[in-house]
């Protein structure tokens, strides 16, 4: 058994709900929370970093500022390997409460996704056998 590596250039779009969300800047999000909390937003940007154990997280950078989107409230994941590549996260502002996630502070705006498109070359493992 041994594992290739797959490669294409496609969209691929994962979603918990169909939305009507406003469009943002992450750093809006960042500089003016209390504007956006509990409302549904609509970002564009680069994928940083991802969950690397069944993708129910990334963090997204616009280039006014990096968030953390939280897929795992809605029960759903994107496939692995897409750091670099563009999405377009739907969701709703939360803060995070508690202790940090990853490494957003308590207080810190966060987004739970519920739709992501993503755009770019899509990088997902095939197993083979035989």
């Amino acid at each position: 058994m041994f594992a290739i590596l797959l490669c294409s250039v496609a969209a691929i779009s994962v979603q918990a709900d169909e939305s009507g969300d406003k469009t943002a800047q992450i750093s809006d999000i960042l500089n003016n929370s209390n504007a956006y909390i509990e409302n549904a937003v609509c970002i564009k940007g680069n994928i940083t970093q991802e969950c690397g154990m069944r993708g129910c997280w990334i963090t997204v950078d616009d280039g006014s500022g990096t968030i953390l989107v939280d897929l795992k409230p809605n029960n759903f994941t994107i496939p692995l390997n897409q750091v670099g590549n563009t999405a377009l996260v739907y969701g709703n502002v939360t803060l995070v409460e508690g202790r940090k996630k990853l490494t957003f502070e308590p207080g810190s705006p966060y987004i739970i996704g519920k739709k992501v498109e993503i755009s770019g070359e899509i990088r997902q493992p095939l197993v083979s056998t035989g």
